[in-house]
């Protein structure tokens, strides 16, 4: 428990500062359209004719005119990009850190093992990934009472948690990448967060790349989707998705176990 502590402490400042701008990003743009809702009633026709980009971002299946459609199109892109950003850098840095901060010596002289040091790792992650989406969906439920609008709270609770599964995936597969890694590197998890959504655009597009959708996590966690669907998630890329997940914290602990760490 002692690591864990730990690293709830070390990781503080980032979680807070990708909280606050996430957050901020989110709600700031929430507030937003009350002022817009009048004008945005005579642009909703043309954005959704507007072929591939449309598509892209949903703005063919919902109305940006309702609160329901502007979050979807607009802060639905904001937070799925902050919360993917996040995952990733939480995780590629998780295990590299100690070599690249020549900590590692120090840490593999306590008695808690390897397999210790993972587990700790693991659940100080899995802790700071669930606050960061349950205080931003706090914040989301209050921005939404104070613009005095209405949506439906299943589809945002089901986005929400469609959500949290994608970071769980992307955070999974950068965890396994910091095992193989003797320092952490930011470029990896920003490059791997950002190609896994353009993935998901570029499979929105057209029909011959539709199957793109279908390997990341963005794919099914889409709010256009989950909106469309009165807060239902795709089950079948949602269970390969969390297969994803187990396989990459499988492999941290196999990778890291047997792997020569220098301090």
């Amino acid at each position: 428990m002692t690591l864990y502590f730990h690293e709830l402490k070390s990781n503080r400042l980032s979680f807070w500062i990708w909280l606050l701008s996430v957050a901020a990003f989110s709600c700031g743009t929430i507030f937003l359209f009350p002022m817009t809702k009048e004008s945005m009633g005579d642009l909703s026709d043309a954005f959704a004719s507007m072929g591939g980009f449309s598509s892209a971002f949903g703005m063919d299946q919902l109305s940006i005119a309702t609160l329901e459609g502007f979050f979807g199109t607009e802060i639905g892109t904001i937070f799925a990009l902050g919360g993917g950003m996040y995952a990733a850098l939480l995780g590629i840095g998780m295990l590299a850190k100690e070599e690249g901060g020549h900590t590692a010596e120090f840490l593999h002289t306590l008695t808690i093992g390897r397999c210790g040091i993972v587990t700790g790792k693991l659940l100080a992650s899995l802790t700071l990934l669930t606050l960061f989406d349950l205080l931003n969906f706090g914040a989301f439920l209050a921005s939404i009472a104070l613009v005095n609008e209405s949506m439906s709270m299943t589809s945002l609770a089901g986005y929400m948690l469609a959500q949290y599964l994608c970071q769980i995936e992307i955070f999974s597969i950068c965890f396994a990448i910091s095992a193989c890694l003797r320092r952490s590197s930011l470029g990896v998890g920003l490059g791997l967060a950002l190609v896994l959504y353009v993935l998901d655009i570029m499979g929105r597009i057209a029909d011959e790349t539709e199957f793109l959708r279908h390997v990341t996590p963005f794919g099914f966690s889409n709010a256009t989707d989950i909106f469309v669907n009165e807060g239902r998630i795709e089950t079948l890329p949602a269970v390969i998705g969390g297969a994803v997940a187990v396989m990459g914290i499988v492999t941290a602990y196999c990778v890291y176990a047997k792997r020569d760490i220098s301090a």
